[in-house]
Order: structure tokens, then C-alpha cells, then sequence
């Protein structure tokens, strides 16, 4: 999940031509914390506004479909709402300290999944105060952390081979000549363009959670996942027996 430390300073720009919008300086949250409300882009045309579900991804950029979202600083209220909490102190009711909010946690549409802190992590319905300070309820909970989930194993591997269309195939030497004729593998061949080598992962497991933004199509023209699917673990081992690895993280967002 995007981490906001790593957002501010991103750059802003459009898919459409690849205009270049400015940089995200700030965020915006809503009055309980609980949702990004605009991020904030520093560019020569003074400070805009965008809001998370008028970006397109928000990876290691953010990325919009043209510049139509973008809204003027002055043109909008921002009294009822929160600026960016990194570096804000935090403490319990009672006032004993808890540290200072070193990241925030979000997801898509900018729903925030936990704050950050030098000791622990907290969802926004722990605290009761949000200003210049950060105020814990009575009793807080931190965070519980999910369990990764296990990577399944596929039962068999077998290898992928291009094969030319003039391959010889011929029996091991140690076999005796029969007049039978050999079939070749049933193994298509493809220009370089449409063709994904068999290659052995070690871990994917960070697609897990992201939604296609495009279906998954095999080679054979199966539709493996629709469009708007989410990603599962079995998702991922089916792309990778089906050799669709590169295109479902390409279409994952």
C-alpha cells in the first residue's frame, strides 16, 4: 500500500500527453483523518488540487488521465479539514507522550489504513483529536498486523521452449530408431512482441490486493481476469504458469 512519506515529492503528471503538473507537497485529510481528501501539487502555476479518485495510480508517481481534475487552491474551503501529519506529537488523553506520526498508511481512493508512529501503528478511529497535536482515546489499541498470506506452490513446473518452425525433433541417442514419425510439442510460436519467457518467481506477492486496470488474456485468447478483479494469490500463480507475470503487474494498480 502507498505510504504518504513516500508520495510527498512525487511527481504529478498526465497520461494523456505527458504533461508534467508539478509535485505533491502536501495532503489534505478529512476532519476524522480517515480518508485523503486532495493532494496537494506545487507547481509554476501556483499550488492545485487534485483529488485521489481523479488520479488514475498513485504508485512511485501519480498519474492522471489529462489535467481536467486539478482544482485551484483558492477555490475550495479548506477550514474543515486536516493538513499532513508527518512530524506531528502525539499523546494520550492523560498526556503521557506517544511519539511523533512518522508515515500514514493508504489505499486506493485514498482511504487511510493507519497512522504511523516511533512506536506502533493506529487507525484513525483511535484517536479523538486531530490539530496541532494528535490525541489518543482512552485505552487505544495499536494496529494489528495481517499475516502475509502463504504463497500457494504450483503441483508441477514444466519448462517453456520457442521452438522454430523447422526443429528437428529427434529421439535421444540412446533410444533405438523407430520409423514412427515424432509429434513436436504443442508449443506455439509468437513474435518477440507477444512472447513471455517462463521465468521463476521468488516472491509477488505485493500485486496481492491491487485491482486490474485491464483484463488478463492468455496466449490461447482465454480471458484468465476481468477488468476491475482483484488480485489473489491464485491470480498470481495462474499468470505465472500461463507466462502473463509482466502484463498482470503491468495492468495491476
Amino acid at each position: 500500500m502507498p505510504k504518504l512519506s513516500m508520495l510527498l515529492g512525487a511527481d504529478v503528471f498526465s497520461r494523456s500527453d505527458g504533461s508534467f503538473a508539478g509535485a505533491v507537497s502536501d495532503v489534505y485529510f478529512d476532519g476524522n483523518c480517515r480518508k485523503i481528501v486532495y493532494f496537494v501539487l506545487g507547481g509554476e502555476d501556483g499550488e492545485l488540487l487534485l483529488s485521489p479518485s481523479d488520479a488514475y495510480a498513485v504508485r512511485d508517481a501519480v498519474v492522471t488521465e489529462d489535467a481536467l481534475p486539478f482544482t485551484a487552491l483558492g477555490d475550495v474551503d479548506l477550514s474543515p479539514l486536516v493538513p499532513s501529519l508527518i512530524g506531528k506529537r502525539v499523546y494520550t488523553s492523560g498526556g503521557s507522550r506517544r511519539g511523533e506520526v512518522r508515515d500514514v498508511i493508504f489505499s486506493g481512493g485514498g482511504k487511510v489504513n493507519a497512522i504511523v508512529t516511533d512506536e506502533a501503528e493506529f487507525v484513525p478511529s483511535a484517536f479523538r483529536a486531530f490539530g496541532d497535536i494528535l490525541v489518543l482515546k482512552e485505552g487505544a489499541q495499536k494496529r494489528k498486523r495481517n499475516k502475509r498470506p502463504s504463497f500457494p506452490k504450483a503441483k508441477t513446473d514444466y519448462p517453456v521452449r520457442a521452438l522454430a518452425p523447422s526443429a528437428d525433433i529427434r529421439p535421444a541417442e540412446a533410444e533405438p530408431e523407430v520409423s514412427v514419425p515424432l509429434a513436436a510439442p504443442s508449443v506455439a510460436v509468437r513474435g518477440e512482441e507477444e512472447f513471455t519467457p517462463y521465468r521463476v518467481i521468488a516472491d509477488y506477492n505485493f500485486l496481492l490486493g491491487r485491482t486490474l486496470s485491464d483484463d488478463l488474456v492468455a496466449y490461447s485468447g482465454e480471458t484468465l481476469a476481468k477488468r476491475g478483479e482483484h488480485i489473489t494469490a491464485e491470480l498470481v500463480e495462474l499468470a505465472r504458469r500461463q507466462g502473463k507475470l509482466m502484463d498482470l503487474t503491468l495492468s495491476s494498480k
